[in-house]
C-alpha cells in the first residue's frame, strides 16, 4: 500500500514537472516578420557542393526546414510537395532545406517520396541555427519576392489544404508586388 502511494507520488511529480516545463517560453527566432535577412544562404545542393540559396527571388518564397529523422517533416513533406504543385510557379516558389548531415539519406527520400520541389542541406546546421534560430523542426518561413520575411510557421502542417492554401496565397497580395516593384 505505501509502495503504491510512493509511485502514485513520483508519476504525479513527473506529470507536474513535465507540464511546468511545456509552459516555459521558447527562446524568441532570430529573425522576424518584415526583416530582410538576408540575400543569400550559404548552403549544399544534395550531392554536398557548396551553393547559394538566394531569397529575393521575385516571387512568394517558402523555405521549409526540416530533416529525413524528424516525424512531423517526413509527414508534412508530401503535402508541401502537393502544395507546390498546385501553385503557380510565376509566383511562388517551394523550397526545403534538410539539415541532415547524410546527403544520400536525402536523395534517397526525396526519391522515394517522389518530391519533385528543389532541396537544399545545411549539414551542419549553420542557416537553421545562426541565420533564423529554429526553434522546432519543421519551420518553415515565407519570403516577399523582394526577400522581406512575411511569415513563420513552427510544426508541421497539412499544406495542401484550403486553409494553408489561401494563408500562402493571401501573402502575395498587390501590397507584396507594390513593394517589389517599388
Amino acid at each position: 500500500m505505501q509502495s503504491n502511494n510512493i509511485s502514485i507520488l513520483l508519476v504525479a511529480f513527473f506529470i507536474l514537472m513535465f507540464v511546468n516545463s511545456c509552459e516555459q517560453s521558447l527562446p524568441p527566432l532570430k529573425v522576424q516578420a518584415g526583416q530582410a535577412v538576408a540575400q543569400e544562404l550559404d548552403v549544399q545542393d544534395l550531392k554536398g557542393k557548396d551553393t547559394k540559396l538566394s531569397l529575393v527571388t521575385g516571387k512568394l518564397l517558402i523555405l521549409n526546414i526540416w530533416a529525413t529523422w524528424c516525424g512531423p517533416c517526413r509527414h508534412e513533406i508530401p503535402s508541401l510537395d502537393r502544395l507546390s504543385q498546385k501553385l503557380d510557379s510565376d509566383h511562388f516558389s517551394v523550397v526545403g532545406l534538410s539539415v541532415d548531415s547524410d546527403d544520400h539519406v536525402v536523395r534517397e527520400f526525396l526519391i522515394e517520396r517522389k518530391v519533385t520541389f528543389n532541396n537544399y542541406m545545411d549539414p551542419a546546421m549553420t542557416v537553421a541555427n545562426q541565420v533564423f534560430g529554429v526553434r522546432a523542426f519543421p519551420s518553415t518561413f515565407v519570403f516577399a519576392p523582394d526577400g522581406r520575411l512575411l511569415d513563420v510557421i513552427e510544426g508541421w502542417r497539412e499544406w495542401d489544404n484550403l486553409q494553408m492554401i489561401n494563408r500562402i496565397t493571401n501573402l502575395h497580395t498587390p501590397a507584396t508586388q507594390e513593394r517589389r516593384s517599388g
